[in-house]
């Protein structure tokens, strides 16, 4: 069983777990650096990244010792909260609640999402962009695999804040950023025109909702979004406001393609694309608001969530989550 979200702290206070590798049993390994465990003080199951410092160098070090400050000084119910943080010999080991349903990525393959359940998983997130962006954070990585899905009703908590950036510099509020990240090459995909051109005008917190737009086309057609282009030709494509569309039977580029070579991986996904259709307020949202090139007209996300999208969810059913739409 997961342990509900409300067993873990809400204050993420990391003294509350004990800072010592005696204290956890680890379990099960997920990939490289994450395994399953066990806080054996209160039997909570957790998640533990290690990673190796030895073998990272002084920029990646910087950027996780970034990510760890940030994401100790938030708070929310729709933010991964680290537990605890130490070292263990050469390993960083970072404590969280263990999220068994994976990332939202994970969740759309191979054929994406229903609108319904992607309309689940972008509430939540604009639930913490809206809280971040408050906080003076900018998120830079706005993406499925960022997007990870807890507990019984499927609530979904954003983490990767190792590629964040604070708009707070010596208590001056900067109204836009310039600095490029050290790390950007992982999420070049997700990230906003602006950012990726590096020009004079900066860029602010609308550069996550436009990685957001992106990372709805990502959760619809279940797959990576400009994954076929090399990235000069992705920043044009960006820059004359070329973008990718969650894929239904609306789309032309669908009904001209010639079908007669695809795979029967690519034929099970083409019949699905051309069998289902998104709501006009689903193609709005991600491409008349969230995908446009000009910043300034991006709506923010405390307003993105009275969008029509979203207010579906007020019409169904109490006990409806992500995960019952899921199934």
């Amino acid at each position: 069983m997961c342990p509900r979200i409300m067993d873990y702290p809400s204050s993420l206070s990391i003294n509350l777990f004990k800072c010592d590798p005696s204290a956890y049993s680890v379990t099960k390994k997920i990939d490289d650096k994450v395994h399953q465990g066990e806080y054996t003080t209160s039997k909570l199951i957790v998640a533990i990244k290690m990673y190796p410092l030895d073998e990272l160098n002084d920029t990646e070090i910087s950027n996780i010792k970034e990510g760890v400050r940030l994401t100790r000084l938030l708070r929310h119910e729709n933010v991964l909260p680290y537990l605890a943080c130490f070292l263990n010999d050469h390993l960083l080991w970072i404590v969280t609640p263990y999220c068994a349903h994976g990332s939202s990525s994970e969740l759309s393959k191979p054929a994406g999402l229903s609108e319904k359940a992607i309309s689940f998983i972008v509430r939540d997130v604009l639930n913490a962009l809206e809280y971040i962006h408050g906080q003076g954070i900018i998120h830079r990585a706005v993406r499925g695999q960022h997007i990870l899905i807890y507990g019984p009703q499927g609530k979904c908590l954003l983490t990767g804040f190792q590629y964040a950036t604070s708009v707070v510099d010596n208590g001056r509020y900067l109204p836009f950023i310039h600095q490029y990240p050290s790390n950007a090459k992982p999420n070049l995909n997700w990230l906003s025109p602006e950012l990726l051109e590096q020009n004079l005008l900066g860029y602010n917190s609308k550069s996550d909702i436009y990685s957001l737009g992106v990372t709805c086309c990502e959760l619809a057609n279940g797959c990576v979004p400009f994954a076929n282009l090399q990235p000069t030709e992705m920043l044009l494509d960006k820059l004359t406001g070329n973008f990718p569309k969650p894929i239904d039977s609306t789309c032309n580029e669908l009904k001209e393609m010639f079908i007669g070579d695809l795979s029967p991986e690519e034929r099970e996904k083409y019949d699905t694309y051309r069998g289902r259709r998104f709501s006009e307020h689903f193609h709005s949202f991600t491409e008349d608001m969230c995908l446009l090139s000009d910043p300034h007209k991006r709506p923010s996300a405390s307003q993105l969530l009275n969008h029509k999208f979203i207010k579906q969810l007020k019409k169904l059913d109490a006990a409806t989550n992500l995960l019952s739409v899921l199934r």
